[in-house]
């Protein structure tokens, strides 16, 4: 086999390489949208649900920033999975 084949073989064989990396690539970059989708949609619920509940009870109070929905919910949120969507830390039990 010559030098120049050898290279050739080398090339095809790194280019086979690269191709099979791309689509991982690929496929990782799809289940991690897949996944922030799913997380998205659970904050949505959670937090529809959780402002239902303020309405039916207490009432609303005017929440005008990102940090003051994070203290609204993290004096309401009870459940670790709830309270996991919106990065707050589990609550530890009173009980």
């Amino acid at each position: 086999m010559s030098h120049a084949e050898k290279v050739r073989l080398q090339i095809e064989a790194l280019e086979e390489r690269l191709a099979r990396l791309r689509l991982t690539r690929t496929q990782l970059v799809a289940r991690a949208s897949r996944v922030e989708r799913k997380r998205d949609t659970r904050r949505k619920i959670v937090l529809g649900g959780t402002v239902l509940a303020a309405l039916a009870h207490e009432g609303m109070p005017a929440l005008h920033t990102p940090e003051e929905l994070a203290r609204w919910l993290d004096a309401r949120l009870e459940r670790p999975a709830d309270r996991a969507v919106f990065d707050l830390e589990t609550k530890q039990s009173s009980r």
